[in-house]
């Protein structure tokens, strides 16, 4: 067995330094009202008087004070509750003490009101020490005047003593919890109190502590996490046991939420690195510029416009194929104040005619190209509409910026690395030919690669929060498949980003955002299903289904043949292979091209293998 550490013995120390110091206060308290009650009279004060009530006093001081655990509060976070509660046991302390004395002398020569100066004096006296260690500690005299509506569903909060401290703190009083417990992740003392609620414990007992919870007030418990940034291993911890006590996981919304909390999700799940972004480097690319986003209803094109929107653009025009999409971005942006200088346009990047009129109307400087179509299982049922649009409407839009705008993106994906599907296919051939096609102009263009976006529209995500709230089965096609992932906020930024590094005339580098490490599709469902508390193969049956029509297990972000750099942004690197001149891509992309109009499907294969011979359907 291990030797407790100096910490540990300090903790289990403290408790009793805290009683003593409140002892010595009620003997010194009770004496020295007695000393001035007695001077103000003009008589002595009897030697057994003294002695005996403030030995009385002190003992009985030290059984209330131990009953109502004013020896566990934690000072540095103390609150009204806990100077109210050290009022009551004041109170209770003085009532005790009458009866006594009348019991051993009649309480001979003891001032009757003595006690209505006692309780306010030593409470006082006990609040100063607990008040100014929160000054101390936070720089704050006034602590938060909260108390707790035990009719309110119960919860457990997670985190560390500041994060937990700070969260009580922002609590408003109609919170939807009441907080049960706290479960600490540095140390501080079981049994303590912050802000009035106990610390049952550390995260090694954090499922048997909710099962308790749950099992007082005979109802599920949430879990609150309250760590403004968890980290994958506290994330798994925390979902692994929510999920074998039976609890919904929420976390805190922010700082100003006033202990407002959501739920966790998938993005959550995710532990991805801060990044160190340039905000100046992107509002020079965007700032005083007309921008046109294709694909703007769509996650990254509607993301994408709401990141543009804060650069102080003169004018956003938002083309989308899709009228629901187009209304649905258009409705969200006028709710949530955005300045109205956008105007939404209904056309399809397929549409030269429409594009060559918008182009010529609104001369946009900066082109955020996100249309495409993306759903794998789709395209390969339908690969001459994947090939208009993908490969075909990137063209259209590359050859109008190149005429007319400084600075192009054109968003890949990692499915176009030795692509075993259409879509993939496609996109791989547009990442070479919209290279090709603005090589040696004017336009600036980042071609930028990178994986699946979380929460976007056909991802996993949804899907499994459907399937959890129907009560399951969740279908998962491979108990080993992988996928790299980002939320569609980074994802955005680093698009941004990286439309700034090329500068005009380059060709043959790929932009790809860095993705971290690879998630077990497999792992994400269970993490998710234990979000709401309830245990994967008991609650919700995963089911497996087999790889779909065009899919990997694993994906990949590079070629072999791509030289990968860092580039000057956190989170962007430049995998670079020389681009092939249009002269060479011309006939093979026009005869793809025409195979897809005439919808000849064999042809459109073939013409697409052809072009990328790295493509194996699968």
């Amino acid at each position: 067995m291990s030797r407790p550490t100096s910490r540990e013995n300090a903790a289990r120390l403290t408790p009793w330094l805290v009683l003593t110091h409140d002892l010595l206060w009620a003997a010194a308290v009770m004496s020295g009202v007695l000393a001035v009650r007695y001077h103000v009279e003009g008589k002595p004060l009897p030697d057994h008087l003294l002695s005996h009530t403030t030995a009385w006093f002190t003992a009985v001081c030290a059984v209330v004070f131990l009953a109502f655990r004013q020896h566990r509060t934690m000072w540095r976070f103390t609150a009204l509750n806990e100077v109210v509660k050290l009022a009551q046991a004041v109170i209770v302390a003085n009532l005790i003490l009458l009866p006594i004395l009348f019991a051993v002398d009649r309480a001979q020569d003891f001032p009757r009101s003595t006690p209505l100066v006692v309780a306010p004096v030593l409470t006082a006296a006990l609040a100063f020490g607990r008040v100014l260690a929160h000054a101390l500690a936070h720089g704050d005299i006034g602590a938060p005047f909260r108390f707790q509506d035990r009719s309110r569903p119960p919860a457990v909060a997670v985190g560390s003593a500041k994060a937990l401290s700070a969260y009580l703190k922002s609590r408003r009083r109609n919170a939807a919890q009441r907080i049960a417990g706290l479960v600490t992740l540095d140390g501080a003392p079981f049994g303590r109190t912050i802000h009035g609620v106990e610390v049952l414990g550390d995260l090694r007992r954090l499922t048997s502590i909710l099962k308790a919870v749950g099992a007082a007030e005979d109802r599920e418990p949430q879990l609150v996490l309250t760590e403004p940034r968890p980290g994958r291993e506290l994330m798994e911890a925390v979902v692994s046991a929510a999920g074998e006590a039976g609890a919904r996981v929420v976390r805190v919304r922010g700082e100003r939420s006033g202990g407002g909390v959501v739920a966790v999700d998938a993005v959550d799940l995710l532990d991805r690195p801060p990044r160190n972004l340039d905000p100046e480097r992107v509002r020079n690319l965007i700032a005083g510029k007309r921008v046109l986003v294709t694909g703007a209803g769509g996650t990254i094109g509607s993301e994408l416009t709401r990141q543009a929107l804060k650069l102080e653009p003169e004018r956003m025009i938002l083309l989308d194929a899709s009228e629901f999409n187009l209304y649905a971005i258009d409705q969200a942006l006028r709710e949530e104040g955005y300045p109205a200088i956008w105007s939404v346009e209904l056309g399809d990047v397929r549409d030269v005619k429409r594009l060559e009129e918008l182009f010529a109307r609104e001369r946009p400087d900066v082109v955020l190209h996100a249309a495409a179509l993306k759903h794998v299982p789709l395209m390969e049922l339908n690969p001459a509409e994947a090939v208009l649009t993908n490969l075909g409407g990137a063209l259209n839009v590359a050859r109008l910026a190149r005429d007319h705008c400084e600075a192009m993106v054109f968003i890949s994906t990692d499915k176009a690395v030795n692509p075993t599907n259409v879509m993939g296919a496609t996109k791989r051939v547009a990442e070479r030919a919209v290279q090709a096609a603005t090589c040696g102009g004017s336009v600036r263009t980042a071609v930028v690669r990178f994986g699946n976006v979380l929460g976007s529209t056909g991802s996993v995500a949804p899907l499994f929060e459907r399937q959890i709230a129907r009560g399951g089965p969740i279908t998962v096609t491979h108990p080993d498949m992988e996928r790299f992932f980002m939320t569609v906020q980074e994802a955005s930024s680093l698009v941004l980003q990286a439309a700034s590094l090329p500068q005009p005339g380059d060709a043959g580098s790929v932009y790809v955002l860095d993705m971290g490490e690879p998630v077990k599709i497999d792992h994400l469902a269970r993490q998710m299903i234990q979000l709401h508390g309830l245990q994967p193969g008991d609650d919700i049956e995963i089911v497996y289904t087999g790889l779909r029509p065009g899919e990997k297990l694993f994906e990949e972000i590079f070629y072999d043949a791509e030289t990968v750099r860092p580039t000057e942004i956190d989170g962007v690197l430049s995998a670079y292979d020389p681009a092939p001149d249009w002269s060479d891509l011309a006939g093979p992309i026009d005869a793809l091209l025409a195979a897809a109009v005439a919808r000849d499907e064999t042809r459109v294969l073939a013409e697409l293998q052809a072009l990328e011979p790295a493509f194996q359907r699968t």
